[in-house]
């Protein structure tokens, strides 16, 4: 499962006092218009893109966003757009992942549980003494 960096779009409400909600267009061609793909979103003033709205492409460029304001009987005001130059499109992940076994080991030191953590000096002084030329 990949991640997509989310963005809040903001406007100001509209004046008028019969709107009910608000209606986000959007374009991945440019000119977002009355035509283009769009949700009802509801009376709010923002809205997180792309998780508020599942309809809204994970597009791989820019995007033109429209919002219209509604009103109780379903009319809709002039569209404020806006572009916006991000992209909600994931890259390729990683391929051909591998795991090989070393010849060289790591050294670590065995302790219980419930011993004290083993004090620096100690760890080094046990690497100063630890004889690398025997062989693995």
């Amino acid at each position: 499962m990949a991640k997509i960096k989310k963005r809040r779009f903001r406007w100001h409400p509209s004046s008028s006092p019969t709107v009910i909600g608000y209606k986000l267009y959007w374009s991945e061609q440019a000119c977002v218009g009355y035509h283009s793909d769009c949700a009802f979103i509801g009376n709010v003033t923002e809205v997180i893109l792309p998780g508020q709205v599942s309809s809204f492409p994970e597009a791989g460029g820019p995007v033109e966003l429209g919002i219209t304001a509604v009103n109780e009987i379903g009319n809709e005001s002039d569209m404020a757009t806006f572009t916006v130059p991000f992209q909600f499109s994931v890259p390729d992940p990683p391929s051909s992942l591998s795991l090989e076994a070393m010849a060289e080991y790591h050294v670590t030191l065995s302790r219980d549980a419930d011993q004290e953590p083993i004090p620096e000096e100690s760890r080094l002084a046990h690497l100063d003494n630890t004889d690398e030329s025997v062989p693995s």
